[in-house]
């Protein structure tokens, strides 16, 4: 019983850490976010996200799917911490200087008369390269250990905060902006790089035989990743392109509003994956009982969320992006669904990687994409960034909630799904259990 509840305060502890560092990064976005997206205006905004979308893809790109597969080897084999983490970590850094290269070859190609876009995409782009100490995040996620992530974040976060709230008071150019992006990237490379060497006492070494077994183990992360990625970011890039930069400051705006409340279920999930691979190889009943659990408290709270959305739009986008942004509210009620469905879907994928069902997050995520483009190449024609908004929620739903349905392969995780909505009293209950034995301890 000690040891059970042990884990499970180490397990709150991490997953408060988390939540803290999230939340934190949330309420600075309510302040310094908003009145820098008011100061630049949903034109200046637009054009920064217009270049943040390809980073976004090639950050994925750079990230190789290593994450679920080193956290997973960390937590069964420590012994190989070693040469795991530095293959990874020098595989990254040689990708992110690609993905840079790359970047402008392709903005370039794009808008070959935007040179202020030109030069916008590379300030945020070099983020890449100092984005590669985000592999030594895979230690202190294995060893439930991420307050120093959170302490490294939240210092970089603080800094990037003053600095943009400078550039408010000296009226500065979008340029500087842009930039904020790679400073706070720096500062965090530098503080968890001393935060790793303070804790883990680990040498980092490269092993080609390593770096075989790393890809190997995750090119369908990686494919899955990548297809994601380009159809989550394409239809940012399609307005972009087909309409102006105005209109997807707009989008941008309901964009990242719709996406806050994640900070949640990612910090549950991202703090609960050691414990699952532990129990899945000690206690599959157990493992299953838990795992439906996490499945139901996140499908509530994101339903929750998806109807909260749908009458506060206009109050929050009032809040944190002013009256200029008003256009944004259509599109906010629609894509607020879309990633209820995604965060829902998002839940498989620890199920996934340890029943070796890696392969069908690639399918998923190859028919999502096919599909998005297919929505966004007609709906945008006819109704613009709302049709981007409809095409993305469509998406979400059938590769977050219908496709495990459709494969014989991920039908058990249908079940699986299906019945954690029976597990509503065991719900309540491990709840008011978990809350009462604190209250016993006290």
């Amino acid at each position: 019983m000690y040891i059970k509840n042990k884990t499970w305060l180490k397990f709150m502890n991490n997953t408060s850490w988390i939540l803290f560092k999230e939340i934190y990064a949330m309420l600075i976005s309510l302040v310094v976010g908003s009145l820098s997206a008011r100061y630049l205006g949903p034109s200046n905004y637009g054009l920064i996200s217009y270049g943040g979308s390809l980073i976004s893809f090639f950050l994925i790109v750079s990230q190789l799917g290593m994450s679920n597969v080193i956290i997973l080897e960390i937590v069964r084999k420590p012994q190989s911490v070693s040469s795991y983490l530095g293959t990874a970590v020098y595989m990254r850094l040689v990708v992110s200087v690609i993905s840079v290269c790359l970047i402008q070859g392709i903005i370039m190609c794009l808008e070959p008369d935007n040179g202020l876009l030109h030069r916008v995409t590379f300030l945020q782009s070099v983020s890449l390269i100092f984005q590669t100490s985000d592999v030594l995040f895979c230690w202190f996620h294995a060893k439930m250990e991420m307050k120093y992530v959170t302490l490294a974040g939240m210092i970089a976060l603080t800094f990037v905060s003053i600095w943009r709230i400078a550039l408010l008071v000296v009226n500065a150019s979008i340029e500087w902006f842009a930039l904020s992006l790679s400073i706070s990237a720096l500062i965090s490379c530098i503080m968890i790089c001393i935060f790793f060497s303070m804790r883990a006492k680990v040498k980092l070494k490269f092993n080609f035989s390593d770096g075989v077994i790393i890809l190997g183990n995750s090119y369908h992360f990686i494919i899955n990743s990548v297809a994601l990625t380009f159809y989550t970011q394409i239809d940012k890039i399609m307005i972009g392109k087909a309409i102006d930069e105005t209109i997807l400051g707009y989008y941008t705006a309901a964009s990242a509003i719709s996406v806050m409340w994640e900070v949640i279920p990612n910090a549950v999930l991202n703090s609960a994956r050691p414990l699952f691979v532990q129990k899945y190889d000690m206690d599959r009943k157990e493992f299953l009982k838990r795992y439906q659990l996490v499945i139901l408290g996140i499908s509530i709270l994101g339903i929750g969320v998806g109807i909260g959305f749908m009458f506060f739009a206009k109050l929050l986008v009032w809040i944190l992006y002013g009256p200029d942004y008003y256009a944004a509210i259509p599109a906010l009620k629609i894509l607020a669904w879309a990633t209820v469905c995604s965060s829902i879907g998002s839940v498989r994928t620890t199920w996934m990687v340890l029943n070796n069902k890696s392969k069908y997050m690639e399918y998923f995520t190859l028919i999502g994409a096919v599909i998005n483009i297919s929505l966004n190449l007609v709906f945008i024609h006819f109704w613009g960034y709302i049709g981007a908004a409809l095409a993305t929620f469509i998406t979400s739903f059938i590769t977050g909630i219908i496709l495990p349905f459709l494969f014989r392969g991920t039908r058990e995780y249908a079940l699986i799904f299906i019945g954690s909505f029976r597990q509503i009293l065991n719900f309540v209950e491990y709840i008011w259990n978990k809350i009462t034995i604190k209250d016993r301890e006290r």
